[in-house]
């Protein structure tokens, strides 16, 4: 974490040195990280043999299965707003309603490399828009007070020319009202100012999320394990081609070393007259055996299973492979097994909930600002379910019972979002049907005609 106040970020000789630690020790981790999400597993990979040795380089995708779970049990189901206001839910809900893959691939940023962002900016038609980056793309500066806000973001960006050269190298610092965009033509110069604009948001416009308080990774804790059952495995295979490119071992034979007529045939020739002939005669010490190592089998494939399993007790991860999730199993069965990846849950949740409601504020004050309104960030509720294969019978059950226990939205909040998928919009629906139904029978309850005499 980057800890420096504005002023110091925007020195130019300052900016260029920041920018070039964090090329130099930060990216090349994040590249690492994207390359084993990829299968492209550095530890096998790049291993070498001596020549005309077996080399097999198996790659494991355990990176892509553990962040792919992670991401699709956390953000498989999209995030629910609540507000009490219906001018404020349907005024927030015009720039939050489309975001649930765009949260999910945010989600999977930061499940791979610990941290992903997204960037809010004012089109040319006043539109407010926002874009995700990468961990690569963006810097973010904390303020070395102590709270640690985030005093600005910095937007790595280039522009390269049809044969990849270098023509701009350019550095974007977002602060709370402003764009400082500082460029150079080389990676040698010192960056330079080149325009200051205004990004019209009430904040940074740059939402940091942190996939955890250490902003790791879901499979980094577990990549060196993945590198040794990628080696185990390869290891396996190069033995079964030592196996097939074996050494013969001939002692004391005859047969296929002479011809028909008793002639010592070149030793040349000899393995080409074995194959062809297929005979062979030994005196009475002579034998014929292939060279190969004797390995125990059992114990290797030991070894695989336990890095196997250590792979996904560390990341907390289930191997949904496992025989444990064969057979018909209760729900809470199932999520008992699900327990670690639920913490790994609740952790992201934690983070993630406070990214949200920081682009929460920065839309309500966009609103504000554009309709002159006073909405309050703050009355926002967020709430996120776990892509469970849930029962929804015992879910209905469950809050048909606390009728009269509850408010009638907290009731309805508990059923799922497959059946009541927009609180406000149910409600809304159940006091129109009753409207209906009052006027449909009479006047409504409580509304007693006056006599005219007594008015």
């Amino acid at each position: 974490m980057y800890k420096f106040d504005l002023e110091q970020v925007l020195n130019e000789r300052f900016l260029t040195r920041l920018v070039e630690k964090f090329r130099a020790r930060e990216i090349p981790e994040y590249d690492r990280l994207d390359r084993y999400y990829a299968s492209k597993n550095d530890g096998i990979r790049l291993r070498s043999m001596k020549p005309g040795k077996p080399n097999n380089k198996i790659l494991h995708g355990f990176s892509r299965y553990i962040a792919n779970m992670a991401t699709s049990y956390f953000m498989g189901k999209p995030i629910r707003y609540q507000v009490e206001d219906e001018e404020y839910h349907e005024a927030i809900q015009d720039y939050l309603k489309d975001t649930y893959n765009y949260n999910y691939e945010i989600s999977k940023a930061a499940s791979k490399k610990g941290i992903a962002f997204e960037l809010l900016y004012v089109n040319e038609k006043s539109e407010l828009r926002s874009r995700k980056y990468e961990a690569q793309e963006i810097l973010p500066v904390y303020s070395p007070k102590a709270d640690e806000f985030l005093e600005c973001a910095i937007h790595l960006w280039e522009t390269r020319d049809l044969d990849g050269n270098l023509l701009l190298d350019g550095a974007d610092v977002y602060d709370k009202t402003d764009i400082w965009r500082f460029c150079r033509k080389n990676k040698a110069a010192l960056y330079e100012l080149c325009e200051v604009s205004p990004h019209y948001l009430s904040d940074v416009p740059v939402i940091v999320y942190w996939n955890n308080e250490e902003q790791a990774g879901d499979y980094e804790c577990v990549i060196p394990e993945i590198d040794a059952y990628d080696k185990a495995q390869s290891n396996t295979a190069n033995d079964k081609d030592y196996f097939t490119d074996a050494y013969l071992i001939i002692k004391g034979a005859g047969g296929g070393f002479t011809d028909d007529e008793g002639n010592e045939i070149p030793q040349s020739e000899a393995e080409r007259n074995l194959r062809n002939s297929r005979v062979m005669f030994f005196d009475d010490n002579g034998d014929a055996k292939f060279l190969v190592k004797q390995a125990d089998g059992s114990q290797d494939e030991a070894y695989k299973d336990r890095i196997f399993r250590d792979i996904f007790f560390i990341s907390q991860v289930p191997a949904m492979t496992d025989e444990s999730f064969s057979g018909d199993l209760s729900g809470i069965a199932i999520r008992y097994k699900l327990i670690g990846l639920e913490q790994l849950a609740i952790m992201k949740e934690n983070k993630f909930r406070l990214a949200v409601q920081k682009k929460i504020k920065l839309v309500t004050d966009w609103i504000n600002l554009k309709h002159s309104t006073n909405y309050d960030p703050a009355l926002v509720q967020q709430i996120y379910e776990r892509n469970f294969i849930d029962n929804d019978t015992e879910k209905i059950e469950n809050a048909a019972k606390a009728e009269g226990m509850v408010s009638k939205e907290t009731q309805l909040s508990m059923l799922p979002s497959s059946v009541v998928p927009d609180t406000q919009k149910e409600l809304a629906r159940i006091q129109e049907e009753k409207r209906k139904e009052e006027l449909a029978y009479g006047e409504p309850e409580g509304e007693e005609e006056i006599p005219e005499d007594e008015a």
